[in-house]
C-alpha cells in the first residue's frame, strides 16, 4: 500500500517553507480540484506551485473522497487558495463555472474519470468538470492516479482498455490530458501573469543556504543568482520546475549531497 506518512511529511516540509503572503490576483483564475488519491500527492503540488510563481491565482476544490483520504489543511496551507469548495457546495456550481477561466485535475481517479465519461454526473468535482467541459471552457486532467491504481498499473488487458476508452473519451469532449512533466507547457496562463525579469527581483536578501530548505523556488535563484553559482541541496529536497528552468537560464549549479 502507498505510504501516507511519507506523502505527510514531504507535504509538511513544502507547508514550513512557503511564504504567507496574500494573493495576487493579477491573473487569469483556475479551480483546481482534487479527487481521493495520494499517488505522489506532493509531485502534483509542486507543479501547482510552479504556476503559481507565474502568477496564476487559484482556488482549490475537493470531493467527499479527497477530505476523507488526503490532508487537505495542509495541501490549504501550502497552496494558500482565494477559495475552497467543497462536495456540499455542489448546488452553488453554476457561479463556480462563471467565476473560473478553467479547471486542474492533479490527480483525477477511475470513478470522476468513468462519471464524466459517461455523463454520470452525480457529486461535485464531475459536476464542475463536465459543465466546463459542456460549455467549451479549458479542462486540464492528469490520469496518473487513474492508471495506476493503488500505485500499480492493472494486469488487465481489459481493464486498460477500459481506462484508455474512458480517457480518450474525454479527450473528444475537449479535455487536454497533462503529466508530471509537462504542466508548465500545457497549461496556458497567459502572457502577462507572472514575472520572469530578474531585474525586478530584489538582490538584497540573503542568499539561500540549501542544506536548510526543504522547498526551493524559482526566486530563490533569482536571489541567490549574484552572490552563487552553486547549490548544494540534501537528498529530498524539492526544487519546483521553475526554479530548475531558471537555475539552468543563470548558470547556477544544483548539486545534491
Amino acid at each position: 500500500m502507498v505510504n501516507t506518512r511519507i506523502t505527510s511529511n514531504v507535504l509538511n516540509n513544502i507547508s514550513s517553507i512557503v511564504s504567507k503572503t496574500g494573493f495576487s490576483h493579477n491573473g487569469r483564475k483556475a479551480l483546481v480540484v482534487f479527487n481521493g488519491s495520494y499517488l505522489e500527492e506532493h509531485l502534483r503540488i509542486e507543479k501547482i506551485l510552479s504556476l503559481k510563481e507565474k502568477g496564476l491565482d487559484i482556488s482549490l476544490g475537493f470531493s467527499f473522497m479527497a477530505e476523507k483520504i488526503i490532508d487537505t489543511g495542509k495541501i490549504i496551507n501550502i497552496l494558500k487558495p482565494i477559495n475552497v469548495y467543497r462536495e456540499e457546495d455542489i448546488l452553488d456550481f453554476p457561479k463556480i463555472v462563471r467565476d473560473y477561466d478553467f479547471v486542474i485535475g492533479p490527480n483525477i481517479t477511475m470513478n470522476t474519470l468513468s462519471k464524466v465519461s459517461l455523463g454520470m454526473i452525480d457529486s461535485f468535482i464531475p459536476n464542475v468538470i463536465w459543465t466546463f467541459l459542456y460549455q467549451g471552457k479549458k479542462v486540464y486532467l492528469d490520469y496518473h492516479s487513474a492508471t495506476n491504481f493503488l500505485g500499480d498499473k492493472t494486469k488487465s488487458s481489459e481493464i486498460q482498455n477500459v481506462i484508455n476508452n474512458h480517457i480518450k473519451s474525454l479527450g473528444k469532449m475537449g479535455a487536454i490530458e497533462i503529466k508530471e512533466n509537462n504542466y508548465l507547457e500545457k497549461i496556458v496562463i497567459g502572457a502577462d501573469s507572472g514575472s520572469n525579469n530578474v531585474n525586478t527581483q530584489k538582490k538584497t536578501s540573503q542568499p539561500i543556504k540549501g542544506e536548510n530548505r526543504n522547498l526551493i523556488t524559482e526566486k530563490d535563484m533569482v536571489i541567490m543568482a549574484g552572490t552563487n553559482k552553486n547549490l548544494v541541496i540534501e537528498q529530498g529536497t524539492i526544487i519546483t520546475p521553475l526554479a530548475k528552468d531558471k537555475a539552468r537560464e543563470l548558470g547556477i549549479k544544483i548539486e545534491k549531497r
